[in-house]
């Protein structure tokens, strides 16, 4: 193991690379887009979700009754999705959220609020294809999530492919450290765990101010001119501004407008479920540095796995005992003297394997100087986090 040197690893708690000899060299690399970048949901008993060659082109969903389907998207994340979709009366249940940056497709549930028929264009950029109805009590557990496929375009500058194949190979019977990857916390703007962390001990004016006002050099010049806007205390041109996609921000700000409060404007102006969603992305970023800390008193991986299996998600309450004393030390040591104000029904009680292996790997040479890498991950294990030991830097997220 190796430290790391990024920037953006070293803010995000994901300190070590697990495997120096993985590393494909500078003449490598992969942008992760939807045309480079492809998801394909796994889950037992449905087996995984692909596109039909023949789709129907709608949905009929009749109110209060539930359809499976398969959900492919482009350009848009599954949260995104399900605010969309709730304002056509259409309420969305899922196995797994998938980032925006990325070609995929997943399974889910659509249950009606009302009667619908749901075409490709109720949602920009995605498209919905019925398998068939289920019973009202059907929701989806966790514990049915299998995990991902993925593909992903490398691309070469070198003239033999094949060490680069050889040394791909190879990482297919080792395992790394499971840190959470970067879409956890947002590949355009990387703040949901600060978001998540300001909620957790009451700061709504902060949680306010990363939500709407932090602007990214990434993001759009029509998207940082709003946050800009919100920034200097425009509120109403802010809103305005937003582009509809943006719904998340857009509800918080209407909430802001209409009580003049931070906290009303983030307790109400998002679900339960979304509250949750950013203390736990909080919790990931504690659990990276749990995992780092770990790391840094292991001489191997195979240390780490046989000294800690798994490490609990940090949260208030966690005892110092253990293995549960790095999740422990990891959310004192950030949060200090707030850890008493700290709102302990935000967190999650869970645990997480420490390493994971990846499977069913294969290389394609597509044509000079574009290599396809096909692989399986479990549930919760990320490709970005395996991607990172091949390419490092070279990795454009």
């Amino acid at each position: 193991m190796i430290k790391s040197r990024s920037t953006l690893d070293i803010a995000l708690g994901i300190e070590y690379y697990s495997r120096p000899e993985v590393f494909l060299g500078i003449g490598v690399r992969a942008e992760l887009s939807p045309s480079s970048f492809k998801v394909y949901e796994e889950v037992y008993g449905l087996g995984t979700a692909v596109a039909p060659e023949k789709p129907s082109g709608e949905v009929k969903c009749f109110k209060e009754r539930k359809v499976l389907v398969i959900m492919c998207k482009t350009g848009i994340s599954t949260l995104d999705v399900e605010w969309l979709l709730r304002r056509a009366g259409v309420k969305l249940e899922y196995w797994g959220i998938k980032d925006a940056n990325a070609e995929t497709c997943q399974f889910a549930i659509l249950r009606c609020l009302r009667d619908v028929v749901i075409t490709s264009g109720i949602v920009k950029g995605v498209k919905f294809y019925a398998l068939k109805s289920v019973d009202p009590g059907f929701t989806p557990k966790k514990h049915q999530l299998a995990g991902n496929l993925f593909e992903v375009l490398l691309t070469y500058t070198e003239s033999d492919p094949e060490r680069i194949i050889n040394t791909v190979e190879l990482s297919a019977g080792l395992s790394y450290l499971n840190y959470f990857g970067y879409q956890r916390f947002g590949t355009v703007r990387p703040v949901t765990h600060t978001i998540g962390r300001a909620i957790a001990v009451g700061d709504y004016d902060s949680a306010l101010s990363y939500l709407i006002g932090y602007s990214s050099s990434s993001e759009s010049p029509e998207v940082r001119y709003a946050r800009k806007l919100f920034a200097e205390g425009y509120y109403k041109d802010s809103l305005h501004s937003f582009p509809k996609s943006f719904v998340i921000e857009r509800s918080v700000l209407k909430k802001f407008i209409e009580t003049g409060s931070s906290r009303k404007a983030i307790t109400k102006g998002l679900p339960l479920s979304l509250l949750k969603f950013f203390v736990e992305s909080y919790q990931s970023y504690l659990f990276n540095r749990a995992l780092s800390m770990l790391a840094s008193t292991a001489s191997s991986i195979e240390d780490i796995e046989k000294k800690c299996e798994v490490l609990e998600l940090p949260r208030p309450g966690i005892l110092p005992q253990g293995c549960s004393k790095y999740s422990y030390e990891s959310i004192m040591e950030d949060l200090g003297t707030r850890f008493e104000v700290a709102n302990k029904s935000l967190f999650t009680k869970s645990i997480r394997e420490s390493v994971f292996r990846v499977s069913d790997l294969r290389t394609t040479i597509l044509t000079d100087g574009i290599v396809r890498l096909s692989f399986k991950l479990g549930r919760g294990s990320y490709a970005t986090v395996y991607l990172r030991e091949l390419l490092r830097d070279n990795l454009v997220i």
